[in-house]
């Protein structure tokens, strides 16, 4: 009979252990664990992702209420126009993939079409704080793939899509794959489609073929953690070229930088590429990667961390007061406060390659002289204007 027992089990690859016997010749065997929960090798056979990719993609929008994510792959809109609930373009779940919202208590909900502008305490996201967001993330489960020397491979079926601006513009994910070495390092990628349009031009709405991209650029995983594992993706301090990502400063430290490059270039289709850098905007603190959580068994899954509020650090969205010209001028205001009085509150920087190109070459007292050169010029007219000294100022000669 135990000759019999041992030859069932290496039959069945099971290992047999010795335990602590019931009586004589009684065997104890493990089976190994198929999804890998137990941090060895093995095969995954039901692996589950969880991300929110970044704050933006739940955060409020200067149009169309709210960015949100959306279970499937989003059909065709047929413009670049804000999705009603009635169009059957927004699902909470499609398949194995869902989407999930925060509570206030710090638990999961799903995430509804009333609740998808919603934060965790029911109020919609405010567009004039990169600190509050939806905290949305989409939820997959169903990976399969295995665990080998430390290795990783994962890959999910199904589909999801980034939704901006209420639906003027989205693109979808299909099929994510994750591919990390035995130091934790890979990428997570997948095939990347949707409807291109442009910020200057809303009648433009045009298919994109799918192509795969780099969804995250990932470093030093936790790969041997049992159960899976949390880790943040690559953003602050990547550099993106050809995106019109902002040079580097103390102001943006905290949150300069970018997704990987080829999911910045997909966006040059979407025309979505400036909300995926720093482009010196106002949003940019809430554009850092989220945390990414990947567990190896959907049915036991790690806990992943609450949706972090986006830095602080970042400047609050200015307001822009008026400044209307004086209905008369004061003959006793002197020069130096009238321009102080008429100059602009702010001022509109010119796109890159207008005249950068020029100021380079000006000595470090060109542009000191030229600014007072202006300046007195203009406290010139002034003088002129209150003495009524300007040329169509003067009365006419008698006839």
């Amino acid at each position: 009979m135990l000759r019999a027992g041992l030859a069932l089990a290496m039959l069945l690859g099971v290992s047999a252990a010795p335990a602590v016997a019931a009586g004589p010749g009684d065997i104890v065997v493990t089976v190994p664990d198929p999804g890998g929960t137990a941090g060895g090798d093995g095969g995954i056979v039901d692996a589950q992702l969880r991300w929110g990719l970044n704050a933006e993609s739940g955060g409020g929008a200067f149009a169309g209420g709210c960015n949100f994510l959306s279970a499937g792959r989003a059909g065709d809109a047929g413009g670049a126009r804000v999705w009603g609930e009635g169009d059957g373009l927004y699902r909470a779940q499609d398949g194995r993939v869902r989407i999930e919202k925060p509570t206030a208590t710090g638990a999961w909900t799903a995430a509804t079409w009333t609740t998808k502008c919603q934060d965790a305490r029911g109020a919609a996201p405010s567009v004039s704080s990169t600190a509050s967001t939806s905290g949305n993330q989409v939820v997959i489960d169903g990976g399969t793939g295995t665990r080998r020397d430390g290795a990783v491979e994962i890959s999910w079926s199904g589909s999801f899509t980034v939704v901006f601006y209420g639906g003027m513009t989205y693109w979808s994910v299909t099929d994510p794959r994750l591919v990390l070495d035995a130091a934790g390092n890979g990428q997570l990628t997948a095939s990347a489609s949707g409807f291109g349009t442009s910020m200057d031009d809303m009648t433009i709405w045009s298919p994109i073929a799918a192509q795969t991209v780099a969804l995250a650029d990932l470093r030093a995983a936790d790969v041997s953690r049992a159960g899976g594992f949390t880790v943040t993706p690559q953003y602050l301090g990547v550099a993106s070229g050809g995106a019109g990502q902002v040079a580097r400063s103390a102001a943006n430290e905290a949150y300069w930088g970018s997704f990987p490059q080829s999911f910045v270039d997909f966006h040059r289709l979407t025309g979505q590429q400036g909300y995926w850098l720093t482009t010196g905007g106002v949003r940019d603190a809430a554009k850092p990667a989220s945390p990414l959580t990947v567990s190896y068994s959907s049915s036991a899954p790690i806990a992943a961390p609450a949706p972090a509020a986006a830095s602080s650090s970042a400047a609050p969205v200015p307001g822009n007061a008026l400044r209307r010209a004086p209905a008369a001028i004061d003959p006793t205001m002197s020069a130096q406060q009238f321009l102080a009085a008429s100059s602009p509150l702010t001022t509109q920087p010119q796109a890159v390659g207008l005249v950068p190109e020029a100021r380079q070459d000006l000595g470090a007292l060109t542009l000191p002289l030229l600014g007072s050169a202006a300046a007195l010029g203009l406290g010139v007219i002034a003088v002129m204007s209150m003495t009524r000294a300007l040329p169509w100022q003067r009365e006419p000669a008698p006839a």
